[in-house]
């Protein structure tokens, strides 16, 4: 019965192919002429009748199996052990296998079909996410918070709505996921261009590490709140912004992604900044202030200590002469105490005869002067003040106070009566000295006139004894004749010395410049019969400058020095040499000047030390027989000799008058010698200065010389 269940339905199969052939051929002979579609057309036709009588006869038969297959499985219910399976037909095992082998794979399948949809379902999720994003959605979320909730059942349009709001997700790596419209204009990035991009390749280098660290604060805690960092925008700009971090969970507690909330800060950041800055220099300035107010204070108190201690009297009188302010100098000085003048006259401290000067003038001191007064102290002392006035005006040019400052000079005003009094006495004394000195010069002038008179006479008479009696007073009378011959010339000499001496500290002529090459020409002619009988020489070393003074005394100081170099000179060929030079220091002192040929070495116009002096230095110098240094000094006294008169003559008054010319010159006259080596006589004399607007002309070095045979 099982076995022919198959083989009816295969005839049934059989039959109805082949009813279909032949009703495909009858149709092809009743209609030769039909279409390709219409062919096809009914062979199909005739085909979907075969197959689905196969189909009716192929069911029939799966209905009897399973029916069979029922009756067994019922069986096995009752009954499992009376089932065997291979006591089923071949084919019933071979379907139980198959289903078996079935079931097996359709719950593998399940299986993965289950994991595939939790897969799909993530990604849905994801991209529902995403599209929400493209659409504007970035806050559209299961689990809204309340505020958001309350703001929409309020109305988005009365705040903004969300849309305004930059709202923006990441992903628990920190890329983005979603953004507003808002957010996304910006950053000036659209949401393709931030997805699958880290957040942080927007944030400032330099606060990536803070931004980072907030962001794992908040999957680690939930939430991080008033996150500020500067985000580097698409255009190139930089700005502040401020988020606050929300995370959102699984139902297993992993993080889903972060929810940020943005909100550009650039300006109050910018503000904040300016305030710091502001703050920063209005701390400055308060510093600054604080300094100035504490120089202020220190600069008010060392003026107040300036104004109280200052060694002058300072004093204030108002519009009515009283006084409105005193110093503490002021008050010590006059021995009073503030109450006794605050507010007092000004009348109150003047003596009588100044309270009569001062009613005549009391606007004295409302305007600029000087005054002169005296002033009565506490104890009744006077004293003498010198007052100088200030007047303090206001606006409009009234005065309102005077400001005075007085100086005590009662001690100057004696000074002065006392210099007064003694150049009065030596304007007196002056006076008598020229009468003295005049007196002087007559008498000098008498005394050698009548010494001379009875002098000419001895020598006149000696002269009349040597020459008629010689024969007759034998050897000694002559001698005795002729000592005193001898004696009376020097005598005269000795007067003339004398009188010469007393007018060489005078200079009578009015000072004059002069050159002094001129003057030793002079003298060199005045001398020329000395020089030629020594078989001298007179050189110049150099040219000589021009100096101020007597010219008649200057000649004769220099004669006096020449004569003196060629008279004590024992050398075959005597030499003075007269030469100039800038003076060193008054405390170089004698003994500075170079001896020998060095001296020449000093003449032009280099600059030495001393120049400011105004002097010009003059040297002659010998190679006479020189001068111990033991009497350098004494030999510039009257009628000191170092020689008797029989070696040299002369009666030792040439340098004393030498000296005192010099000095009346205002210079000063030295010797540099030592035996054997000749003697340099060095002093000085006022220089002439050029006339304004020309210049001096250098002098050149050149040397002159007088000879014997000179003749001039």
């Amino acid at each position: 019965m099982a076995l022919c269940r198959p083989l009816l339905a295969f005839a049934i199969v059989l039959a109805g192919v082949g009813l279909a052939a032949w009703g495909f051929a009858a149709y092809l002979r009743s209609h030769p002429a039909a279409t390709g579609a219409e062919v096809v057309a009914v062979a199909g036709g005739l085909g979907l009748i075969a197959a689905l009588l196969g189909a009716l006869a192929v069911r029939q038969v799966g209905k009897a199996r399973l029916r069979d297959l029922g009756e067994r499985l019922s069986r096995m219910q009752r009954d499992p052990t009376a089932l065997d399976v291979h006591s089923l037909p071949g084919s019933i095992r071979t379907l139980g296998h198959q289903i078996d082998e079935f079931a097996a794979f359709q719950r593998e399948t399940v299986e993965r079909q289950k994991r595939t949809i939790e897969i799909l379902q993530k990604e849905q999720q994801l991209a529902e996410i995403t599209l929400q994003s493209m659409m504007g959605r970035a806050d559209s979320e299961e689990g809204q918070s309340h505020s958001l909730v309350q703001r929409r059942a309020a109305g988005d349009s009365a705040l903004g709505g969300p849309a305004r709001e930059m709202i923006g997700r990441l992903t628990p790596t920190f890329g983005w996921l979603a953004a507003t419209p808002a957010l996304q204009k910006f950053l000036g990035c659209t949401i393709v261009e931030l997805n699958n991009r880290s957040i942080f390749d927007l944030v400032h280098r330099e606060d990536e590490p803070a931004v980072r660290a907030a962001f794992e604060k908040a999957l680690r805690q939930g939430e991080a709140h008033s996150i500020e960092f500067r985000l580097q925008l698409r255009s190139g700009g930089e700005r502040h912004v401020q988020i606050d971090v929300l995370t959102r969970y699984t139902p297993d507690g992993k993080p889903l992604h972060l929810r940020c909330h943005f909100q550009d800060v650039t300006e109050r950041v910018r503000s904040n900044r300016e305030l710091r800055s502001r703050t920063e220099q209005l701390a400055q300035a308060n510093d600054r202030l604080q300094r100035i107010n504490r120089d202020l204070e220190r600069l008010k108190e060392s003026y107040r200590d300036l104004y109280h201690n200052a060694p002058v009297l300072y004093f204030s009188l108002d519009v009515s002469g009283r006084f409105a302010s005193c110093n503490e100098t002021m008050l010590k000085a006059l021995g009073y105490t503030r109450e006794d003048l605050h507010e007092q006259p000004y009348v109150h401290v003047l003596t009588e005869l100044s309270r009569k000067d001062y009613i005549k003038r009391p606007d004295a001191f409302q305007r600029s002067g000087e005054v002169e007064a005296q002033w009565v102290k506490k104890d009744g002392t006077a004293i003498d003040v010198w007052i100088r006035t200030t007047p303090v005006l206001d606006a409009d040019g009234r005065f309102l106070r005077s400001r005075s400052a007085a100086q005590e000079v009662t001690e100057r005003n004696r000074l002065a009566d006392a210099l007064r009094a003694q150049a009065e006495e030596l304007q007196e004394t002056n006076e008598r000295l020229q009468r003295i000195n005049r007196e002087l010069d007559d008498f000098t002038y008498v005394v050698s006139h009548d010494l001379k008179e009875p002098l000419r006479t001895l020598q006149a008479f000696s002269n009349f004894l040597a020459e008629d009696y010689a024969d007759k007073l034998g050897a000694e009378g002559k001698e005795f004749i002729e000592h005193l011959i001898q004696a009376s010339k020097r005598l005269g000499v000795l007067i003339d010395d004398l009188l010469t001496l007393s007018r060489a500290g005078r200079v009578l002529n009015t000072q004059q410049t002069f050159d002094l090459g001129e003057i030793v020409n002079t003298v060199r002619s005045d001398l020329v019969s000395l020089i030629q009988r020594k078989n001298a020489q007179l050189i110049l070393d150099g040219s000589l400058p021009v100096a101020a003074g007597d010219p008649q005394r200057i000649a004769q100081l220099l004669t006096n020095l020449i004569s003196n170099g060629l008279k004590y000179n024992t050398s075959a060929h005597p030499e003075v040499h007269i030469g100039w030079r800038k003076p060193l220091p008054t405390d170089a002192g004698p003994g500075h000047a170079p001896s020998g040929g060095r001296a020449s070495q000093y003449n032009g116009d280099a600059p030495r030390p001393g120049d400011e002096t105004g002097k010009v230095e003059i040297y002659v110098r010998d190679n006479g027989i020189g001068i111990d240094p033991r009497y350098h000094e004494q030999i510039f006294g009257i009628f000191r000799r170092l020689h008797l008169p029989e070696e040299y003559e002369g009666t030792g008054a040439g340098l004393a008058i030498c000296k005192k010319i010099v000095e009346a010159h205002g210079g000063r006259i030295w010797v540099e010698s030592q035996p054997g080596q000749g003697a340099t006589f060095c002093f000085t004399l006022p220089q002439s200065p050029p006339p304004a607007g020309t210049s001096r002309p250098v002098m050149r070095r050149r040397s002159t010389m007088v000879h014997a045979d000179s003749q001039s």
